[in-house]
């Protein structure tokens, strides 16, 4: 180590100490194995990464093309988002929940990621605690550590359909505790929330004197019926709550960056000025479009689009129950998680399914501690390549059978 200029130690590296508190890159070895198979000349199966591969639906592309020439939507967009894209999501919440919601309750934000990302640093303090689900999306952990916050994991319980071990918690966590986050439709289980489980989550936070954080965005792909979002049970609850939802994996645009957030009035306010801080919001041409599109045919477009993934998902299932392997049929979510077959470990899995069967695969415990056993699959690749892995997959169970 050696002194700076400015007389600072240095000899640590450029790299800041809290980047160190982000879990190990555990998809590394999955990457180099990818690069192997290929330099091997094999055609892979990726069904690793949940990326929609369908584009974005042609009347969304046409709102886009009018949205473009009006030299107004190429400066800055207003703090909150465009009016005619809150608009269009009060017109939604009060057509599909029976909510009437106020503007101050509505957040346009870039995607649901970045939100997730940023609300520990405005609702949460050096120190405090945010719990997030086990296994869970990696943002919710990397965000409380962004912010100074300790991550604390909350198992999901796989024999009550992956709902929160609240009663696993320390107290001694609750006392330090300041935000807490639930996800339903469930990446990576697919497991959907009933209201009970809001009603529980809604008077857990209360009583601990939570945020509830709710991540809908795989709120409306869903297959046979739609699932509840939080934000009509939290409203009026007295609990202080947000939920995000994500136009980018409704519309397979994930490359535009365009949700928005529901939650009370304080905490989307809260949000809100960080991100004033921080970004510039989304293009408005992108925002008119997809209001143009939520207040018109979303209805039909959604059910379109969930068509190719309900065929994908039959298609997937079938084999996956031929082969003996232990899931559950996804209910909502483009996602498949299943039991690692033989005892193996997650990653021994995923690269068995790699090195013996070209398919590349998610391993459980790339979300989490409670991921481990588990592998997930994504159906957002086309339908005959999910047709040909899970041929492949059957070959699996085939091998498995027969020692």
């Amino acid at each position: 180590m050696r002194a700076s200029p400015s007389g600072r130690q240095t000899g640590r590296g450029m790299r800041a100490q809290r980047l160190e508190q982000l879990p190990p890159y555990l998809f590394v070895e999955i990457d180099r194995l990818k690069e192997r198979r290929r330099l091997a000349g094999a055609v892979l199966l990726d069904l690793g990464i949940g990326d929609p591969d369908l584009g974005a639906p042609p009347e969304l592309v046409a709102a886009l093309v009018a949205a473009l020439p009006a030299k107004e939507r190429h400066r800055y967009p207003p703090d909150r988002g465009l009016p005619a894209l809150i608009g269009a999501v009060r017109d939604w919440a009060r057509r599909r929940h029976g909510v009437e919601l106020g503007e101050d309750e509505i957040l346009v934000t870039i995607g649901s990621k970045e939100a997730i990302g940023h609300l520990p640093l405005a609702v949460a303090d050096p120190g405090d605690a945010v719990i997030v689900p086990d296994p869970g999306y990696p943002v919710y952990h990397s965000g409380a550590v962004f912010a100074g916050a300790r991550s604390v994991r909350c198992p999901l319980d796989p024999a009550a359909g992956f709902r929160p071990n609240l009663g696993a918690l320390a107290a001694a966590d609750l006392e330090r505790a300041r935000l807490i986050f639930v996800n339903y439709p469930n990446n990576p289980t697919a497991a959907v929330a009933d209201e009970s489980l809001y009603r529980d989550c809604i008077a857990f936070a209360k009583k601990h004197d939570l945020v509830l954080a709710g991540d809908s965005a795989y709120g409306d792909i869903w297959y046979e019926e739609p699932p509840a979002p939080l934000f009509p049970a939290a409203r009026g609850s007295g609990a202080a709550f947000i939920e995000f939802f994500s136009f980018s994996k409704t519309f397979s645009v994930t490359g535009w960056r365009v949700g928005f957030a529901i939650g009370s009035p304080e905490v989307v306010a809260a949000l809100a000025k960080l991100k004033n801080n921080l970004d510039s919001g989304v293009f408005s041409c992108i925002q008119q479009a997809v209001a143009d599109v939520l207040s018109g045919p979303y209805d039909a477009v959604m059910e379109r689009m969930r068509g190719t993934y309900r065929e994908r998902r039959d298609i997937l299932a079938g084999h996956l129950e031929r082969a003996g392997l232990e899931f559950a049929k996804p209910r909502a979510t483009f996602y498949f998680w299943i039991r690692t077959p033989g005892g193996m470990s997650s990653i021994e899995c995923c690269r068995f399914l790699i090195e013996e069967l070209d398919i590349v695969a998610t391993p459980g415990v790339g979300f989490g501690p409670s991921g481990e056993g588990y592998f997930r699959l994504s159906i957002t690749t086309g339908t005959d390549t999910v047709r040909e892995a899970g041929r492949r997959l059957e070959t699996l169970g085939a091998r498995l059978a027969n020692g």
